[in-house]
């Protein structure tokens, strides 16, 4: 068992100790991947059956490297049937066979967070409710929080001081639409990341056989993570793991910094009085950062009441000191990073730095400091899936694996237009709700209804009906041979296409990246089919992290929460400022505070080799100028760690002028991102043979055309392609080729 020789003398305990319950406190840099991958060789290697192992992780990629490293440890055992994967996934796939024992079709929809908020905001207009009092984003957060915390809307309604509060918050019909979404989401079979959970513990709860089985099939449970779990969450551990008492939990109290999601801090603090005969490991040996670093972290965390005892050390060396850095505003902690940047570029590569903020408008300055010095960076946090246009392609899918599926069919029964208006579909709502029926059975019916419609919209009705039901009853084909048919039957290039000419391109090229990462995903599963793709989509936003990956050499912009898991040789931590780390939401609570200062431990514990904590005199904020104190956290650092400096930008300029007057001269750079070379060349050669009103052209997407006019010194062309459509094209941009 070679995998065993290569830990630590604590670490092996961890793994060999395989029965009763574990609880392995694990600080940041401690190798608690390596160990928990270890224990599930260690498990199958002394004869575990792979399906009866449950590991459960809070990231899709945590769960593939999981399972990567596994197959790297023991390649010569299959591992196919190891039940690896995110609390949702892995309860979304039992609910996939289980569902229709608590009243769901097992073909159920997953609803994704924008799904739940659509759902949410018809609501709200459907009963007329304000929607500026009732906002769909903060009651969804609501409603996901009660779930999370096992209070539904029948126990919600019978507690008075929620009840109150909402009165207090101009909200008293709160409690109305939470139990209005529930009873909508069964109706249309649908389910979100909430619910995955919740209806697993239902199911579980009340259906003793399946709880017999699923506890029978689980005999090792193994968490990695354990301080992000919430009550939900522990309650479905709680009921899977009592046939054999095998739960091996993983996690860091001192990271403990979701409690916005639900996260709940006492599930480990409070592990061994859930289990009072569980074993205790401590991973207290960091592999990662200096000494100082470790230090800093260490004093840092003391300052907290909440936490298990541990001291993270290191056999590394001493390492640089962590630097604190002033500077006079936000514009010069921009300048203060890139130019740290610029001037160790001979040392290390731009992916040597990660810098780290509190929110996500922070990184305006930075990014504008970087961009001053040509640094490429990146920031993080965009979500590919959330793209209009891909969203719409997502619920014609959705729409045709799950005829149900009501927020689908509303979001695109009128996209691309087809005729059918807002009036026509608050007729078709209005009658649904009255007489209990589905919006998709009224609709294929609706020749036989009279609900005031004209013969041409009933019409176009029903060829809308006719479309999703021949993708229906084709469902069986792969998934990219039945969506690269829809987005042609459906003329959806087209339709994107008669949009803004420059924005439609960049949407064209997303919807084909969606195809894609369909074909990739059929050609890397052997279960093709459109209903496995969607669970994945829903569930794993993984292809722009992908994109992310190929990019060669960035600075890597990113919240805190954003950089959890990760290293990176330099960290620069900005804002360092009271009301803003800690934040402003925070100030009034001790518990706030303490999971304010986790967080700052989490970005500390990122760096390998330097630290850079920042703070400015005066910071660009709601539109205004405003002076914050430097962070309490600043003082809890032990100060024989730490160096400190002051950044001024007016004298950095007057020094580096005097030094060159032009090293930061002008110079245009073509936006290589933007438009190729060889685009531009085109460009060129366009304008050199000159366009004139009556010359042909060939476009990539309206074909052959006629130029009827010219605008903006020939930077915008009218053409008339065919009779009656006529296009305003960029010539910068467009793609086409003029016709002799």
């Amino acid at each position: 068992m070679k995998y065993l020789d290569s830990l630590s003398d604590i670490q092996r305990k961890c793994v060999e100790q395989t029965e009763g319950s574990i609880i392995i406190i694990s600080g940041p840099g401690s190798g608690k991947t390596r160990v928990i991958t270890s224990k599930i060789a260690h498990l199958i290697n002394l004869g575990v059956n792979p399906n009866n192992i449950l590991a459960l992780t809070f990231t899709n990629k945590s769960a593939k490297e999981m399972v990567s490293r596994i197959n790297n440890l023991i390649p010569e055992k299959p591992i196919w049937n190891l039940w690896a994967g995110t609390f949702h996934s892995v309860f979304a796939k039992i609910l996939r066979k289980e569902a229709n024992k608590i009243g769901f079709n097992n073909q159920f929809t997953i609803l994704d967070n924008e799904d739940s908020k659509t759902m949410i905001k018809r609501i709200i207009q459907d009963h007329r409710l304000d929607k500026e009092i009732y906002k769909p984003s903060s009651i969804f957060s609501k409603i996901s929080l009660l779930k999370n915390n096992l209070i539904d809307p029948k126990s919600y309604s019978e507690k008075f001081e929620m009840l109150k509060n909402d009165e207090n918050k101009n909200q008293p019909k709160f409690s109305f639409i939470y139990k209005e979404y529930v009873k909508k989401c069964k109706q249309n079979d649908n389910m979100d990341f909430d619910d995955l959970l919740l209806n697993t513990l239902n199911l579980l709860r009340n259906d003793g056989k399946t709880l017999e089985k699923y506890q029978s099939i689980f005999k090792y449970i193994l968490i990695d993570e354990f301080q992000d779990t919430n009550i939900l969450q522990l309650e479905i551990i709680k009921m899977l793991e009592k046939k054999h008492n095998n739960l091996c939990v993983v996690g860091d109290d001192s990271q403990s910094i979701y409690s916005f999601r639900g996260a709940n801090i006492n599930n480990i603090l409070n592990f061994t009085s859930f289990y009072p005969k569980s074993n205790i490991f401590k991973l207290e040996e960091n592999f990662r950062s200096t000494k100082n670093i470790l230090n800093a972290a260490n004093s840092l965390i003391s300052n907290n009441n909440q936490k298990l005892d541990k001291n993270i050390w290191t056999k590394k060396d001493q390492g640089e000191k962590i630097k604190i850095t002033k500077t006079d505003s936000d514009k010069s902690e921009g300048n203060f990073i890139a130019k740290f940047i610029k001037d160790n570029s001979a040392i290390y590569n731009h992916s040597d730095y990660l810098v780290l903020y509190r929110m996500n408008s922070q990184s305006r300055s930075i990014e504008e400091g970087l961009r001053k010095l040509n640094i490429n960076y990146k920031v993080f946090g965009l979500s590919f899936y959330n793209r209009r246009e891909i969203k719409d392609i997502l619920a014609y899918l959705k729409l045709i694996v799950n005829n149900q599926d009501e927020e689908s069919l509303f979001r695109i029964i009128n996209t691309p237009p087809r005729g059918i208006g807002k009036t026509t579909i608050e007729k078709i709502r209005y009658f649904a709700n009255n007489n209990n029926v589905s919006i998709w059975e009224l609709i294929n019916s609706i020749e036989e209804i009279d609900l005031n419609i004209n013969s041409g919209t009933k019409k176009r009705i029903n060829n809308f009906c006719e479309l999703i039901n021949y993708f229906s009853e084709n469902s069986s084909t792969s998934a990219f041979d039945l969506t690269s048919n829809l987005i042609n039957k459906i003329d959806y290039f087209d339709y994107l296409a008669k949009e803004e000419t420059v924005e439609s391109i960049s949407k064209i090229e997303n919807v084909k990246e969606l195809i894609n990462a369909i074909k990739l995903f059929c050609d890397e599963n052997k279960n093709d089919k459109i209903g496995e793709f969607l669970d994945q989509s829903v569930l794993v936003n993984e292809n722009e992290q992908k994109k992310m990956d190929q990019e060669e050499n960035f600075v890597s912009l990113m919240t805190i929460h954003q950089s959890k898991g990760l290293e990176f040789k330099n960290v620069f931590i900005i804002g360092l400022e009271e009301n803003i780390f800690p934040s402003q939401q925070a100030m009034f609570s001790k518990k706030d505070i303490e999971e304010e200062r986790r967080l700052l431990y989490v970005a500390i514990t990122r760096a390998k080799e330097q630290v850079n904590l920042s703070y400015c005199n005066t910071r660009f904020r709601f539109n205004n100028f405003v002076s914050n104190e430097p962070s309490r956290f600043l003082n809890e650092i032990d100060e024989s760690c730490i160096s400190k400096s002051v950044f001024n930008l007016k004298i950095q300029s007057k020094i580096n002028q005097s030094k060159n007057s032009n090293r930061y001269s002008f110079k245009f750079k073509t936006p290589k991102k933007l438009i190729k070379i060889k685009n531009l060349n085109k460009t060129e050669n366009k304008l050199s043979h000159g366009l004139k009103i009556g010359k042909k052209i060939k476009h990539n997407i309206f074909g052959q055309g006629i130029i009827t006019d010219l605008l903006d010194s020939n930077e915008k062309i009218v053409v008339r392609f065919g009779r009656d459509n006529i296009k305003t094209i960029l010539v910068r941009y467009a793609k086409f080729d003029l016709i002799d």
